[in-house]
Formats: structure tokens, C-alpha cells, sequence
């Protein structure tokens, strides 16, 4: 191990003997350690940490915990792709009711994200499909196996999203229509007349 790495180490086994002389144990039971272990680090003298602090000699080893990593880089590379699709709808007019359903963004989270990325919103009611655009978006939609797509789903958010670039038109609009979709049993009707 190197000296620096040593003396970090030691550094940490430093903070762990004033806990201890602080009469705080639970970071030593947490980290495992025994009573013999605890009771030689309570009685160390300030000599002793001092010798063992500039000590090229490190008295801890480190290891990775392969499993907690592993889950660590999903969970980030998750978290990742969320803010990347929180980013996506928000630039393509994704309302607060959408970002507060698909993503749990609250109305003030929703504002400041959309300041930070220099997004205007006009208030009022968004905008509502013409007929032109409400048939283009349903052959999207019906082209990507719409009997088991629905608006909740990630694919189903991830195809609205792809409908909104496509056509250029508000996400918001999309959901709305494909809401009113659903509801309304029209995905069904289509399919029969088709």
C-alpha cells in the first residue's frame, strides 16, 4: 500500500479512537469491530496514535464490496436515464400533472428545472391535437403493439416522448390525447373497425 493511502487510513482509524474517547461506539460496531479491538483503541495514548498516523505501516485494508458496487452503478446509471427523460419531457412541454405523475416532481421542482434549462411555459390551458395530428399520433401508437401499450408504462412514456420529436407538438398534448385513449375504450373501437 502506498504511504499515502497509509496515512489516510490511519487517519480514519484516527477519527474512530476520538469517537470512541467521545463515547461514541456505534461506528465501531457498525464496522464490525470486537470488544478486544475497541478496548485497544479507547486506551491508546495520544503517543500512540501519533506514531501510528505518520506510520507508513497501514493497520486497515480495503476492499471492494463487488456485489454493493455492481448494484451501485445500476442504480446510478438508472437514476441517469431518469433525468435524462425528466430533461426530455420537460423540453418537450411536459406539464407539471405529467411530471408530477410520471417522475413525482413537484410543482416547484418542475419550475426550477425548467429555469435552469431556460424553458418558457405560457400559462393557460396547453394545446389540444387536430385531427391530422390526433391520426398521425394514433398510427404511431398503433404501430408499436397498442393492446398491451399503456400511457403509465416507461415504454409507454418512451413512445409519447418519440411521438412528441417526431411531430413536433407538446408532449403534454400527446399524453392528453392517449389519456383521452384509453379512457374513452377508442383504442379498442379502432382495432375492431380496422
Amino acid at each position: 500500500m502506498n504511504t499515502n493511502l497509509s496515512r489516510a487510513a490511519n487517519g480514519f482509524l484516527l477519527d474512530l479512537v476520538m469517537e470512541l474517547k467521545n463515547g461514541f461506539i456505534r461506528r465501531c460496531d457498525k464496522m464490525g469491530l470486537n470488544s478486544d479491538d475497541v478496548a485497544m483503541l479507547r486506551d491508546m495514548t495520544v503517543e500512540d496514535i501519533h506514531y501510528i498516523i505518520n506510520s507508513e505501516v497501514s493497520v486497515l485494508t480495503f476492499a471492494i464490496n463487488q456485489d454493493n458496487l455492481a448494484r451501485l452503478v445500476i442504480q446510478a446509471r438508472l437514476e441517469q436515464t431518469r433525468k435524462q427523460r425528466i430533461d426530455r419531457a420537460l423540453a418537450l412541454g411536459g406539464s407539471i400533472k405529467l411530471m408530477e405523475h410520471f417522475f413525482g416532481l413537484i410543482s416547484n421542482d418542475v419550475a426550477a428545472r425548467r429555469r435552469i434549462a431556460g424553458i418558457k411555459i405560457r400559462a393557460g390551458r396547453g394545446s389540444v391535437l387536430s385531427d391530422e395530428q390526433s391520426t398521425e399520433l394514433w398510427e404511431i401508437w398503433a404501430a408499436n403493439d397498442s393492446k398491451t401499450l399503456r400511457s403509465e408504462t416507461d415504454e409507454g412514456l418512451d413512445l409519447m416522448l418519440l411521438a412528441a420529436e417526431q411531430m413536433d407538438i407538446s408532449l403534454t398534448a400527446v399524453w392528453n390525447t392517449v389519456l383521452r385513449w384509453e379512457n374513452d375504450n377508442l383504442t379498442a373501437a379502432t382495432n375492431r373497425r380496422a
